[in-house]
């Protein structure tokens, strides 16, 4: 004998229900088996249908006689309004009404949340003031100014200012303990005339470009080649970083014992190979190259860990393109890798021309400008001028040429940066 299970269309509750046992006369002999369905007509439901008939102009139903006979489940469905396919608008205050007794019977459980501890108090909405105007020290325009404005100020006061002034003395013959003669542009005239200045020029300009030429690679090289890697990582960026991190004095004493032409160690490493002693410091043609050696090696850390900072931010897919495509090593590195790092290439370049013609440290330390002038550079000549001559308005005449030539180059490399991005 099979097993009917109750339902209802409006009875929601999630309790499952036993199954009931129809009788086997029932079942044999009865043929809709006279079950009663829950929600039968009742008197209200007849009201509302007598006066939605009238609202539409059909024929008012006939009022009955007698009680109501009582109809079978089957009767009492096809009677209702909106199983006859009559449109009423009652039908979902209907819905609302019964789904309230049921509520009030228990059959449909209201599944409201739980008040918390955790919840948030509701705030009322807060009126929005006025803007104030642009003028406004409290303005939405000043407020960065104001965040920015310690540094500004710090930049003013150690950079600005020490700049106008030193504009200022290249213009005089400076005295420090007398009084000051105005010179007007007698001091740069001086400059363009003065063949040391000129030769320290050119030894910068030097410096820069094997700085340049032998510092290019080696950083890109070491940043491919630890972030192919798995293991080790922070042990290699930390060896890499350990020469920049060094002072440049003691690095530049410790560079000047190992280049030493009697007791170094470089010179100790070659002569078994049958190569005699050499003055890398005293020899003006190993001079420059030697310390542009000591730069490369101090600054490639530096240099390595932005290149490896761009590369984390290179997607995958493109080398795994390139793999589908059928590209080897070498041909990521060139056409995926390199690329890459193209911009980054162009702001390491400015940085380090700025960085190699304003040398000054490594230099003074190492060789003091000598041998016969081979290394002297701006600086180091700058400062001979200022506190070796005591000529302090010569020296800013020369530090405001270094400064413009500077300018110049920066502002150039920028725009043609711009043309290039867009």
């Amino acid at each position: 004998m099979k097993e009917y299970k109750p339902f209802s269309i409006y009875d929601d509750d999630e309790e499952k229900k036993k199954p009931v046992d129809i009788p086997r006369e029932l079942s044999e002999n009865s043929s809709d088996l006279d079950l009663e369905i829950e929600d039968v007509p009742t008197q209200e439901d007849e009201k509302t249908r007598e006066e939605l008939m009238r609202q539409f102009g059909g024929p008012p139903p006939a009022a009955p006689s007698g009680p109501p006979p009582v109809k079978k489940s089957s009767e009492a469905m096809e009677s209702v309004p909106f199983l006859q396919g009559q449109s009423t608008e009652s039908v979902e205050d209907r819905a609302k009404e019964l789904i309230r007794k049921r509520q009030d019977s228990g059959k449909v459980r209201d599944r409201r949340k739980v008040a918390s501890i955790f919840d948030k108090p509701i705030e009322p909405d807060k009126a929005i003031s006025a803007g104030k105007a642009f003028w406004h020290p409290l303005s939405y325009r000043a407020q960065a100014f104001w965040f920015l404005f310690p540094a500004l100020a710090f930049f003013a006061l150690f950079y600005l200012y020490p700049m106008v002034q030193g504009f200022q003395i290249s213009l005089t013959h400076f005295s420090p303990l007398g009084k000051s003669v105005p010179v007007g542009w007698e001091n740069y005239q001086r400059a363009f005339q003065d063949s040391l200045f000129w030769q320290t020029v050119v030894n910068a300009a030097a410096f820069t470009l094997l700085s340049l030429a032998l510092g290019f690679w080696p950083p890109i090289v070491l940043a491919i080649l630890l972030n192919e890697i798995s293991y080790g990582k922070g042990l290699f960026k930390f060896l890499y970083l350990l020469p920049f991190v060094i002072p440049a004095v003691p690095a530049a004493n410790l560079w000047k014992w190992i280049f030493d032409e009697g007791f170094g160690v470089l010179n100790s490493v070659l002569q078994p190979l049958g190569i005699s002693p050499i003055g890398w410091l005293t020899d003006p043609r190993w001079a420059l190259i030697s310390i542009v050696l000591m730069f490369v090696w101090k600054n490639t850390g530096w240099f390595m860990l932005i290149y490896f900072a761009s590369l984390q931010n290179l997607p995958e897919e493109q080398y795994e393109a390139a793999e589908i495509d059928g590209a080897g090593v070498m041909k990521k590195i060139f056409n995926v890798t390199l690329p890459h790092l193209v911009p980054v290439m162009w702001i390491l370049s400015i940085i380090q021309v700025l960085t190699t013609f304003q040398i000054f440290t490594e230099v003074f330390v190492m060789t003091k400008g000598g041998p016969m002038h081979a290394t002297e550079v701006i600086g180091t000549y700058i400062y001979k001028t200022a506190f070796g001559a005591m000529d302090l308005g010569y020296a800013s005449a020369m530090a405001m040429l270094m400064f413009a030539v500077l300018f110049i180059f920066t502002m150039a490399r920028f725009l043609q940066l711009k043309q290039v991005s867009r």
